[in-house]
């Protein structure tokens, strides 16, 4: 298994991300697990990120409630973690303080270098942002072309 984390601002399109990249690598023959961390309670089934999750091709997916900086391993035991392993790709909506490798959206906010993570490999906007300076790709969040590979690329490999 392979895990990625969408993060980012709220309202940023983190979710949107999740849909078009769990589509993308479905068609492409991967299967996908996901997960949606939020410090929220989850709201009703239909309309909710995780159920945009499956309608988008997951598999399988999860909501666990964000509770501090806790390490992957701490917020899914091990039995649900085994039953994940079993998927090509684990995309995670949130999660922001692991590290593992991810993307963080700003949409179309402002972007405040203190706030992006460890272990970001692009941030994610909704349109060409020539005022981002960073050091870390910026890339409009409908480039999935783009995404998708490094998604492929850079997704660590999660020990079964």
């Amino acid at each position: 298994m392979r895990v990625f984390v969408i993060s980012g601002y709220s309202g940023s399109g983190k979710t949107s991300v999740v849909e078009a990249l769990v589509s993308d690598l479905v068609k492409r023959g991967y299967t996908v697990a996901t997960i949606k961390s939020s410090k929220h309670e989850p709201g009703p089934e239909k309309g909710t990120d995780t159920w945009r999750h499956l309608q988008a091709g997951s598999s399988k997916t999860a909501f666990h409630k964000a509770s501090g900086d806790i390490k992957l391993e701490d917020r899914i035991d091990a039995d649900e973690l085994a039953k994940l392993s079993e998927y090509d790709f684990l995309i995670i909506e949130g999660m922001k303080s692991v590290d593992v490798p991810k993307f963080w959206c700003v949409g179309n906010d402002d972007l405040n270098l203190d706030d992006v993570p460890v272990n970001t490999q692009a941030i994610l906007t909704w349109s060409e942002r020539p005022d981002l300076i960073s050091d870390i790709p910026v890339i409009v969040s409908n480039n999935m072309e783009m995404l998708v590979d490094i998604v492929r690329t850079k997704a660590l490999d999660f020990p079964n």
